[in-house]
């Protein structure tokens, strides 16, 4: 089978890694489904992860930390959400990606 265009020939190869990424996009949208369906979403500023807050936070090491620590279980979060705080449920658990929450948590620089 030969690709659009004269193009080298589509192989086998080529066509499992399409299924690979196929089923780790898959993966992805529905960790972000259901981190988004927990109530976080994009550009929230978390100001408290479990036990981590703003007194205690040194790096992401510490929301790692509890991460692992409490996977399978609903951990109470946080966050400031167009001016207002927002508390949020999060439930870390195992899916086809890496970590354990579906997203990157990124530290602001203040």
């Amino acid at each position: 089978m030969a690709e659009p265009g004269g193009a080298r020939p589509v192989t086998v190869s080529d066509v499992q890694q399409l299924v690979r990424r196929k089923d780790e996009i898959e993966a992805q949208i529905k960790a972000c489904y259901e981190l988004l369906e927990g109530g976080l979403q994009v550009d929230d500023e978390i100001v408290e992860f479990g036990s981590v807050n703003a007194n205690n936070f040194q790096n992401l090491q510490n929301i790692a930390t509890v991460v692992q620590h409490s996977e399978g279980r609903p951990l109470s979060v946080t966050v400031i959400r167009g001016g207002r705080r927002v508390h949020v449920g999060l439930t870390p658990k195992r899916w086809a990606g890496k970590g354990l929450l579906g997203c990157n948590i990124i530290p602001l620089q203040r």
